[in-house]
């Protein structure tokens, strides 16, 4: 399934971190917790802002960030 930046809601899920990346679920999950990464946690729940993963990517670009 491919999924487009503009068609995810404001708040993102592991899920569309698998998507967004092409990565699977480990490594989204080991991502959203890693230090670094605008993610935060409802309800024991990850999440992270379209805003906020938008600002993460700008940083990084370029750059190597390893997990």
């Amino acid at each position: 399934m491919q999924v487009t930046f503009d068609k995810v809601e404001r708040l993102l899920t592991p899920k569309d971190i698998q998507a967004i990346f092409s990565i699977g679920k480990n490594r989204a999950y080991s991502l959203m917790k890693s230090d670094g990464f605008p993610s935060l946690r409802i309800n024991n729940r990850l999440y992270v802002s379209k805003a906020a993963l938008n600002s993460w990517i700008e940083k990084y670009t370029g750059r190597q960030f390893s997990l």
